[in-house]
């Protein structure tokens, strides 16, 4: 990860990927769209955290520069805090001559919404829709957050939630075989039905591989949040989409900036049981927020929910 870095908001941006954009769109506004294309044909994205790896393997490409130049390959949030007076604004967006996008974006203050964007670029704008990838067949426990985390332990866990709310004794061994086997592969096969039907309009879509592969390994680290397996692939894919045949290496100069282990939840040993996947489940580390020090095991997973959420009921009370 060359180069220089800050932070906002507990993740690191590269300045140069800023200034980069903030130069583009400063001549887009001023309307001089020959200087930003330079010939060449303009890429633009919308989306969350996915869209930034997905630019970042494009610029990496040597191919698609020959031909293309990216603008705004950054989640929307980022965009909106940094370029909001920018982005807001049909210039920003009319000469696209490829739109890269997620569905689904919620709405972003100071960011215009995905339907504006839709509606400012050409009609000659190849509009590539990407999956947002999202995948819960190894999570049967995944629920929403039920306290105050300030960016700890992002997604919720129904059981212990359960067990905490009947002020019910918790045995890390009741977790961890708490699905049957059939129930396990029951779930799985019906996370991969709805992914399907999620994405069936998607230009670029995933829930094949992951019905592949998905009962070999685990390829999520929480239901938003794919391995590296699964963003590589779809990086491939839109390289596809646009005519590009050049391999992507784990191993290159962004191989750094696929890593998604940030806001992960806990795998179930049962779950890694039922589905007949050959891995030890206490070697799997969860990090469940924005800290990168929080490294935890199935076992110490569980300990610091229950006193996360304990420590919020009891701020509560007072």
């Amino acid at each position: 990860m060359a180069g220089i870095f800050l932070r906002c908001r507990n993740k690191l941006y590269r300045i140069s990927d800023y200034i980069s954009n903030e130069i583009k769109y400063f001549l887009l506004n001023m309307g001089w769209t020959g200087i930003v294309k330079r010939k060449k044909q303009l890429i633009g994205f919308y989306g969350e955290c996915h869209i930034y790896i997905y630019g970042k393997v494009l610029s990496d490409s040597s191919r698609l520069k020959k031909h293309y130049v990216l603008m705004g390959a950054k989640e929307i949030e980022y965009l909106a805090r940094w370029h909001s007076s920018a982005i807001n604004k049909e210039s920003a967006w009319k000469y696209l001559d490829v739109l890269i996008y997620n569905p689904g974006v919620p709405e972003r203050k100071g960011a215009p919404t995905l339907q504006q964007v839709l509606e400012w670029i050409p009609e000659s704008c190849k509009r590539i829709e990407v999956t947002n990838a999202a995948f819960k067949g190894y999570m049967p426990q995944h629920t929403e957050r039920v306290f105050k985390n300030n960016g700890y332990f992002i997604w919720g866990d129904k059981n212990i939630n359960k067990m905490i709310s009947e002020d019910a004794a918790i045995e890390q061994s009741d977790l961890r075989n708490v699905y049957s086997t059939q129930y396990v592969n029951d779930y799985f096969d019906k996370s991969i039905r709805h992914m399907k039907l999620y994405e069936k309009d998607c230009v670029i879509r995933i829930a094949d591989y992951i019905e592949k592969h998905g009962k070999n390994r685990i390829l999520y680290y929480s239901v938003t949040h794919p391995e590296t397996e699964i963003m590589i692939e779809l990086a491939r894919r839109i390289l596809e989409e646009l005519g590009i045949d050049e391999a992507i290496k784990e191993n290159s100069a962004s191989g750094t900036q696929f890593d998604l282990h940030s806001h992960g939840e806990v795998v179930y040993p049962c779950v890694f049981t039922g589905l007949g996947i050959d891995a030890d489940p206490d070697t799997r580390l969860i990090q469940p927020g924005n800290y990168r020090e929080a490294q935890y095991t199935f076992d110490e997973y569980v300990k610091e929910y229950i006193r996360m959420a304990k420590e919020a009921a009891a701020d509560k009370e007072q």
